[in-house]
């Protein structure tokens, strides 16, 4: 669920793969934008959500666009005026959690795969403009399940191969700072000057989490 960028509406999105639109003033849904059917042969990338739907963002400058990701190995950008289908499509990413972020043109995912899990694509063309290595997952795998910006130079993630976070410098690649866990990190929220990791599964609310500095 996320807000648009004035705040007039909200929007949701899950297992059944239907993306739903709601006024925030009323709390009414005033229109669904319905998964594909299969029965009917309906195979367009823009059709929708052909698995479940894990991740959704508003973008934070443009009131009407926003991105859903999740299981169908791809993200799609939607426009809420436009009540039919995805205005583009990012091939490539598999999201299992809230891994998937905006600043600008630049998105990010994060994808539960062993390699090349922290990707920038570009919004305007959906194509990749690079992979960002994530430390520590050499040997289990890196296997994200979240990502956020911290700011344009700067993105925190987490997941279940390294079984913590960690702080990555866009431009430098650098590892800024690194969190372990006893067990995979689910959830991560920014707010300057600092980001939060909060450890757990999808399926078990999260009972702490920590503040991290990434400067």
């Amino acid at each position: 669920m996320d807000f648009c960028l004035d705040g007039s509406v909200f929007a949701t999105a899950g297992t059944d793969r239907h993306i739903r639109l709601y006024d925030s003033c009323t709390m009414q849904l005033f229109h669904t934008l319905e998964a594909p059917d299969f029965m009917t042969g309906d195979v367009a990338v823009t059709s929708g959500a052909s698995r479940r739907i894990f991740a959704l963002r508003f973008h934070p400058q443009e009131n009407h666009i926003f991105l859903t990701g999740g299981w169908d190995n791809s993200v799609k950008v939607w426009d809420k005026r436009i009540r039919k289908e995805a205005q583009r499509v990012i091939n490539g990413p598999h999201i299992c959690g809230p891994g998937l972020d905006i600043w600008g043109h630049c998105v990010l995912t994060a994808s539960w795969v062993p390699r090349n899990a922290l990707q920038l694509w570009d919004l305007r063309t959906s194509q990749l403009q690079k992979n960002l290595p994530f430390p520590g997952g050499h040997t289990q795998g890196q296997f994200l399940y979240a990502a956020q910006f911290c700011d344009p130079d700067t993105v925190l993630a987490g997941g279940s191969g390294t079984c913590g976070a960690g702080v990555i410098r866009i431009s430098t690649h650098q590892d800024l700072k690194r969190h372990p866990w006893r067990g995979h990190l689910s959830r991560i929220w920014s707010d300057s000057p600092g980001v939060g990791v909060y450890p757990g599964s999808r399926a078990t609310p999260p009972s702490s989490g920590i503040c991290l500095d990434p400067d």
